[in-house]
């Protein structure tokens, strides 16, 4: 299973890791990456603006509902026609990443630098974001979680890089760890039901597979 082994923090953080893997010639290129990617550090704040702070324990069964697939798709469908031009930069620099079989923390650096708007891109994403989850009534912690069902339903595994749930992890003194593919064992695609649900919107959910690895 493909996997990005970076630091669980700040994406400031990760650029100083990728540092230390690269050098000299990697610490040059990754210095002119830094005000971008400190724009970032805005996600965490912007998250708190979700007014649903209710605690979500999954069911049992991890058993989706139809309306809370529906609301994923209306919300991902607002933040993607909200970018605009952005969403398909966005898309080519995930796939950029995704396709390659052995994906790292040095990778991170020319993911921004290819694409010089992007942090700000994600960060007007998700103030969209933040407004259309309250719109439906989501929470995070169960909009992250219909979005990991989901897309194990469809078979359709993502690089996960949330980068509100870097900062949260942040918080909480990790520093370190692995962000891997998301989607559960190969093959697992978890309840039947829910494989039923998602097939309905798989056109829309594999469109928005790029929002989705980071987080939204």
């Amino acid at each position: 299973m493909k996997k990005l082994a970076i630091g669980c923090g700040i994406v400031v953080l990760v650029v100083g890791i990728a540092v230390v893997g690269v050098g000299y010639w990697g610490y040059m290129k990754v210095k002119s990456t830094v005000a971008q990617l400190a724009e970032l550090g805005q996600i965490g704040d912007i998250e708190k603006g979700v007014r649903n702070t209710s605690s979500f324990s999954p069911p049992d069964s991890g058993e989706l509902t139809a309306s809370q697939v529906d609301k994923l798709v209306q919300v991902q469908t607002r933040v993607r026609t909200r970018l605009g031009a952005s969403g398909a930069e966005i898309e080519r620099t995930y796939k950029s990443l995704s396709d390659k079989k052995e994906a790292s923390v040095t990778d991170l650096p020319a993911l921004f630098g290819a694409y010089k708007d992007l942090a700000k891109a994600l960060v007007d994403a998700k103030r969209t974001q933040v407004e259309a989850m309250n719109d439906a009534g989501f929470s995070l912690a169960e909009y992250r979680w219909v979005r990991s069902q989901s897309y194990r339903a469809l078979g359709v595994p993502f690089v996960d890089m949330d980068l509100g749930q870097l900062a949260e992890r942040a918080k909480q003194g990790q520093t370190a760890g692995t962000l891997q593919v998301n989607g559960g064992p190969v093959g697992d695609k978890g309840p039947e039901g829910n494989v039923k649900l998602v097939e309905k919107h798989r056109k829309a959910l594999e469109d928005y597979m790029a929002l989705a690895s980071f987080g939204l």
